[in-house]
């Protein structure tokens, strides 16, 4: 039997909440015991058996999945592919992230979404002088977030309400004590 790394946790090893009795030679190749600890994974909280998106991540993922959807709307001239892409991302994301995140993530889309208007802006601009560029990207910017204002309203106000079912009032209270100055004097 080869030699395993010192502090590394086995599948054996793993506390599981109920015990399953030994197999007898013949049952199902995967075990119950491997199933019972299978079943114990997928039932604690959180996203799928307790993987998480760092914040970063799930951030890069809005730019990406905004940029494409504005790119491919513009393209095929569907303006409710933009919207729909904003309020996927505004639901899903909370229920990928921490809980300790969730603030981050009711703040974060609108300000993500409108770099992505104006990157998209400013590679899609026309105009033929340095004039008529920036006149083509303002009025651009102001008529895309015009455009998609109440799937943006809708969009933030649904991520918000689903942070609330994750942890978000915490959040707050957390960044409330640490402006206050409370954090620093239990330390």
């Amino acid at each position: 039997m080869p030699e395993e790394a010192p502090g590394r946790i086995r599948e054996r090893d793993i506390a599981v909440p109920f015990r399953v009795p030994p197999q007898r030679k013949g049952d199902d190749p995967v075990g119950r015991q491997t199933a019972a600890i299978r079943i114990w994974r997928l039932a604690r909280p959180g996203p799928v058996a307790g993987s998480y998106v760092t914040v970063r991540g799930a951030m890069v993922a809005m730019f990406g999945i905004f940029l494409f959807c504005i790119l491919v709307a513009d393209w095929l001239n569907l303006g409710v592919l933009t919207g729909v892409g904003y309020v996927a991302c505004c639901v899903l994301v909370p229920f990928l992230v921490r809980r300790q995140a969730q603030l981050h993530v009711v703040i974060a889309p609108p300000a993500i979404f409108m770099a992505v208007v104006i990157l998209t802006q400013i590679l899609t601009a026309q105009g033929s002088s340095r004039h008529g560029r920036v006149l083509s990207v303002l009025e651009g910017t102001l008529l895309a977030l015009a455009a998609v204002a109440p799937w943006m309203f809708a969009g933030t106000a649904l991520g918000a309400t689903a942070s609330l079912t994750r942890g978000l009032r915490e959040c707050v209270k957390e960044l409330l004590a640490e402006l206050r100055g409370e954090a620093a004097r239990k330390v």
